[in-house]
């Protein structure tokens, strides 16, 4: 970090805006061990199967996706080539197909079966865990095909694209639908987010969701977005997420005062809801913008101590999912995944008991891993002896 500090406006933390940015950790460590060094041939008999649903229906996605003659499409997370090939064989002369992976050997297989093909308009790109490592305004289509859920750092890698994008260039993203009670034990625990949450990190990022195809695949979903210019312009520059990966954007402002400190102590104390049931918890992304904020400037979550109560209206963000679909028919508990995040932080995140009853919750319907605290006001009075300072967010 330069030695000038890098501030951000607290409307970042307490305002409107919503999410976008850097991050540190991956979100889902060791996903890729197996594309490390991958054999080829064995991928191919896995992915190239009439059993796969974008492949049985490679060409109806083909075909959605409406490809200009001249268009240079980005295959992100190629594999063994299944699109990549498809692609270039339906684009003019003056169009091309990057193939971009992890994996030099299944770029080295694309370039193999491209050439028994005849296909000349491939080009191959090997990308980092964080990085497309895209050229800046090079790209008019970008194919995210049952890939984005590998994406161990998904706002650099999204963002990194946003960049390499051309105006009014369309990002397709297929992936697997992940709802519990319908989806397989397979998808629930290998994909690690349902499509609100992907959605939710794909716009943090920059874009704007133009469009769902809902009659092209029904294991997967079909979206297409675009670079959101107004969003960048509405915020002076892309939200930031370095801390909690798609919750809680800030954006940095330089040479602005009154840097957040190490070794802060802070009790939130959260009464606050969401306007819908399909949103997260208002309190709990601002409790996101405050690490976010500390990242941004240069410290780590463990700079600062966060104990986080829930009562009030905001009460109910600690139901289980299947609490939450019978009280407001939304199949999971948008607030679930934050919480999560929030207690890898390091942030405690507690229910006030008093609140529980009060709403008629009863402790079988709210989740294991967020604790009953007696009351809301002893955690605020324990936490503030202990020297923490307070903040409403009501």
């Amino acid at each position: 970090m330069s030695r000038r500090v890098l501030w951000c406006v607290w409307l970042a933390v307490f305002g409107v805006v919503e999410p976008v940015g850097a991050q540190d950790k991956s979100v889902r460590p060791g996903i890729n061990d197996s594309f490390r060094d991958p054999d080829p041939q064995q991928f191919t008999e896995r992915f190239e199967i009439e059993s796969r649903e974008v492949f049985a229906k490679r060409e109806a996605i083909l075909k959605a996706m409406s490809l200009k003659p001249t268009d240079v499409v980005a295959d992100i997370g190629a594999g063994t080539g299944l699109f990549t090939r498809l692609f270039a064989s339906n684009l003019g002369p003056e169009g091309r197909v990057i193939a971009v992976d992890i994996a030099q050997k299944f770029l080295d297989h694309i370039e193999v079966t491209c050439r028994e093909r005849n296909l000349r308009n491939v080009e191959t790109l090997l990308c980092r865990d964080d990085s497309t490592e895209l050229p800046p305004n090079s790209v008019d289509v970008a194919f995210i095909c049952d890939t984005y859920h590998h994406f161990e750092f998904p706002n650099r890698t999204m963002v990194s694209l946003r960049k390499a994008m051309k105006p009014g260039g369309r990002v397709i993203v297929v992936d697997f639908k992940r709802i519990e009670g319908e989806s397989t034990e397979w998808t629930l625990s290998h994909v690690r987010a349902g499509q609100e949450v992907f959605e939710r990190e794909i716009i943090g990022a920059g874009f704007k969701k133009l469009e769902e195809l809902r009659d092209v695949l029904t294991e997967n979903y079909f979206l297409v977005f675009k670079v959101d210019e107004s969003a960048q312009a509405a915020t002076g520059g892309i939200l930031q997420y370095p801390v909690i990966e798609g919750f809680g954007g800030v954006t940095e402002v330089a040479g602005a005062v009154e840097a957040p400190r190490a070794g802060a102590r802070l009790v939130m104390d959260i009464t606050v809801r969401a306007q819908s049931a399909a949103e997260v918890s208002k309190g709990l992304d601002r409790a996101a913008r405050v690490l976010n904020l500390y990242g941004v400037c240069g410290l780590r979550s463990e700079d600062i101590r966060i104990t986080v109560v829930l009562h009030g209206e905001a009460t109910e963000a600690v139901l289980t999912d299947a609490s939450w679909q019978q009280r407001y028919q939304v199949a999971a508990n948008p607030n679930l995944p934050l919480i999560s995040l929030l207690q890898r932080a390091g942030v405690e995140v507690l229910v006030c008991g008093q609140a529980l009853g009060y709403r008629g919750i009863d402790r079988s319907e709210v989740v294991p891993q967020v604790p009953v605290a007696m009351a809301a006001f002893s955690v605020l009075m324990n936490r503030q002896a202990d020297g923490y300072s307070y903040l409403p967010v009501h």
